[in-house]
């Protein structure tokens, strides 16, 4: 390609650029941000390719196949969308399938033919039915790695953390070094896979220092040292007062950077919803109550061991549970005490189901004057 013709290009290519639509600002640190919120409207984002034609004199370029002698057209082929390396395709031999101590769901670990190398993937389920599913780094040629673990903030009500790695074939025994002790862990060998993996669970109070890896003589090969899950949360202190609430607990505002709602137990975070200031989830579309689409939410439910919790629209006085068998509970929706607007605050307890979303519910919004304003079903699984 000519200079001059690289300058024609890039030229067209930037006035396109110009031309086509811009994303929010602030997406990329809200779609962030909200990654981890959960929801009980389930939504995605789509990106689009644009494919520029471009005019290029005929003294620049050949123009085969036309007529027209002066100008050719020259159409500049999109990037092709990054691969999904945890598509079946790419994986290696069989998975490994647990039951997730901290979600009670499923958890599958395998390798994956990356074009960087071979990979341990992940997929995991949360209790309100969500998936997600992703690929570590490309391993090198360590005898041992960790590759990640359930940890989450807030931490899960079960009390139950799984952590994972790699393991090659030198490897007999990996072992967790906690707080409290050692716990050894579990290493697979599906079929067809280039190395073991190793599982362990460990109680959530149990701080992980290290993992201990040995051969079958019980000589050493190394030790993965372990840094704690740093959530900015955990040490932020709230904004202005707290609200209390039925069953003991408490919500409070946070900075972290952004506004984010915590409830806590006994002095210990159980909850949170992401990003409460207005157009957080979509800038320009509305308040906290909007899902990554712009599209507004009637509630949004968060649950710990016997709790429920959440917020909802601010014409919303009641909030009602229907379990499947009939049996329902109720709680009276309390005002925003930050003035952000846009929500009222609920929580309650129950002791008829100890899994939800498992088990099925119906969640209904009511207003002042009794009339339903709202519901949504979950028919369990």
């Amino acid at each position: 390609m000519t200079d001059e013709l690289e300058t024609l290009l890039r030229a067209e290519l930037g006035r396109a650029a110009e031309r086509a639509p811009k994303a929010p600002p602030r997406l990329p640190s809200e779609v962030v941000a909200r990654s981890n919120r959960r929801r009980t409207a389930r939504t995605a984002l789509v990106a689009g390719v644009c494919v520029v034609a471009v005019a290029v004199p005929a003294g620049l370029a050949a123009t085969r196949g036309t007529d027209r002698g002066d100008v050719a057209t020259s159409t500049i082929a999109p990037d092709l969308p990054p691969k999904d390396y945890t598509a079946d395709a790419y994986r290696i031999g069989e998975a490994v399938l647990l039951d997730n101590p901290s979600q009670n769901r499923p958890i599958s670990l395998w390798y994956a033919r990356t074009d960087a190398g071979t990979a341990l993937c992940v997929r995991t389920q949360d209790r309100s039915g969500g998936s997600t599913a992703s690929c570590g780094e490309p391993l090198g040629g360590e005898a041992a790695s960790e590759q990640g673990s359930t940890e989450r903030f807030p931490g899960p009500a079960t009390g139950l953390l799984l952590y994972y790695g790699t393991a090659g074939p030198e490897v007999a025994r990996v072992t967790a070094v906690t707080s409290t002790g050692k716990l050894p862990a579990t290493i697979h060998h599906p079929t067809g896979t280039p190395r073991g993996i190793w599982t362990v669970t460990v109680p959530s109070a149990q701080k992980v220092t290290a993992f201990e890896v040995t051969d079958a003589a019980g000589k050493p090969i190394t030790r993965l040292e372990r840094q704690p899950l740093a959530a900015p949360e955990a040490s932020a202190e709230p904004v202005g007062r707290t609200l209390q609430m039925p069953g003991k607990l408490v919500a409070g505002l946070y900075e972290t950077p952004d506004q984010t709602l915590i409830w806590k137990l006994d002095g210990r975070a159980v909850g949170r919803t992401h990003t409460l200031s207005a157009g957080g989830a979509a800038p320009g579309r509305g308040g906290p109550l909007v899902d990554m689409a712009g599209k507004p939410m009637d509630v949004e439910l968060g649950e710990h061991g016997e709790h429920w919790f959440g917020i909802t629209s601010d014409r919303t006085a009641r909030v009602r549970l229907v379990f499947r068998d009939g049996t329902t509970v109720e709680a009276t929706t309390r005002a925003d005490p930050w003035r952000i607007g846009g929500f009222r605050l609920f929580a309650g307890t129950q002791r008829h189901s100890a899994d939800l979303y498992r088990d099925g519910f119906r969640i209904v919004g009511y207003g002042e004057d009794g009339a339903e304003v709202w519901r949504e079903d979950h028919p369990g699984s």
